[in-house]
């Protein structure tokens, strides 16, 4: 599989990875795939009630499955949880896009109810905490770094599309 085939993004929860790689999908013919939908059309439960009823743990082996999955398709623009990055190997789905921002930029964009369907939102002290342990995380993993704080979507796509070539 060519590399370039597929585009991953990465990055904190509300940076805005489904808008992105939607919208990418859309403009450049691609499948658009988001990890979380799937999850949660295969138990027709919002993320939150997941988490509340089988756990994070539980969630991340969901995610484990969609990698081992995502390892054989082809030309897809795909969005991922925020902990997605957690799993190994997500850099032989295809290219990881790491959208990229700060916390307070993430947390001015999102209204009070799509903090409330996430649920490590629920206390901002902790999920700063996370925000910053997972940095480096979404850093290293990352083939492309792209700052999307106060830029259209069609300007962030545009310049993920020339970077790629």
């Amino acid at each position: 599989m060519n590399k370039k085939d597929n585009f991953l993004f990465v990055g904190f929860m509300g940076c805005g990875k489904t808008t992105i790689a939607r919208a990418y999908a859309q403009r450049y013919d691609k499948f658009f795939i988001d990890t979380d939908e799937l999850i949660k059309n295969k138990f027709n439960l919002e993320v939150h009630e997941i988490f509340s009823t089988y756990g994070e743990s539980f969630f991340r082996n969901e995610e484990k499955k969609i990698l081992h999955f995502l390892q054989h398709i082809k030309n897809s623009s795909i969005a991922s949880g925020g902990g997605f990055i957690k799993q190994k190997k997500i850099n032989e789905i295809g290219v990881v896009i790491y959208l990229k921002s700060t916390f307070e930029f993430i947390i001015k964009r999102l209204d009070k109810t799509q903090i409330h369907t996430r649920p490590l939102l629920s206390n901002l002290a902790n999920a700063k905490i996370l925000f910053d342990q997972r940095i480096q995380k979404y850093e290293k993993k990352a083939d492309l770094i792209i700052d999307i704080e106060n830029k259209e979507v069609e300007d962030i796509i545009s310049q993920i599309h020339k970077e790629v070539k």
